[in-house]
């Protein structure tokens, strides 16, 4: 699946404004970024009275929001999902998620700081890299925050350069499961071949299979 980095930091520390820089940037440089934001507090898109709203009333689980300049989906979950459940939600030709949040989760992170708001944690799993406005002694690469061309070499670097050209993944009841480079090998080669051979299908980029057991 897309490598995930994780943006995170105290509040005020500018985390939004580094993943709205990184974005562009990334981009620039021919790759197709996506973007999550975590919200602790929730949030709601069913205004009350709207028809969305009725649907979920009336028990829709999932609602899909559909217009011809974008689609939104909102379904009703049983707990707060980790990036790597939320990926299945995203379409695969993406190349690397930046998400705002989740310092708890197992996803490499940069942490954001400003000297005004108070010392940097630089403690979360899997932090990497340090964006401040001061230098501290942790062993880390540390970038100011004007510097989003090195910031997003390190991301290229690490997670970008010498990606396969095929990839396969596997999602069972939510949850990623992690593959080997050969068995993302065998999966892609085999199910491509067979899909290749289909009636109607010509150089697929991408092949989405799902298989759904029934409740019994």
């Amino acid at each position: 699946m897309p490598p995930i980095v994780c943006i995170v930091g105290r509040p005020g520390t500018g985390k939004t404004t580094l993943i709205t820089a990184l974005i562009p940037e990334l981009t620039r440089r021919g790759y197709r970024v996506a973007s999550i934001k975590h919200s602790s507090h929730g949030f709601n898109l069913d205004e009350e009275g709207k028809d969305s709203w009725h649907y979920a009333q009336a028990g829709s689980e999932c609602i899909v929001l559909s217009s011809p300049q974008k689609i939104v989906v909102t379904q009703h979950t049983d707990h707060d999902h980790s990036p790597a459940e939320l990926v299945r939600f995203i379409p695969v030709d993406f190349d690397i998620i930046l998400a705002e949040g989740y310092k708890k989760s197992a996803e490499p992170k940069i942490e954001v700081h400003r000297r005004e708001i108070g010392e940097p944690v630089c403690g979360p799993l899997g932090t990497f890299a340090l964006v401040t406005d001061e230098h501290f002694a942790f062993d880390v690469p540390q970038f100011a925050h004007s510097d989003v061309s090195g910031i997003a070499d390190l991301i290229e670097h690490t997670f970008l350069a010498g990606r396969n050209d095929e990839e396969a993944h596997v999602f069972v009841d939510g949850t990623p499961v992690g593959l080997t480079t050969f068995v993302q090998t065998i999966l892609s080669r085999t199910i491509g071949g067979m899909v290749a051979s289909l009636k109607g299908v010509k150089k697929p980029a991408t092949i989405t299979v799902a298989i759904r057991k029934r409740r019994l």
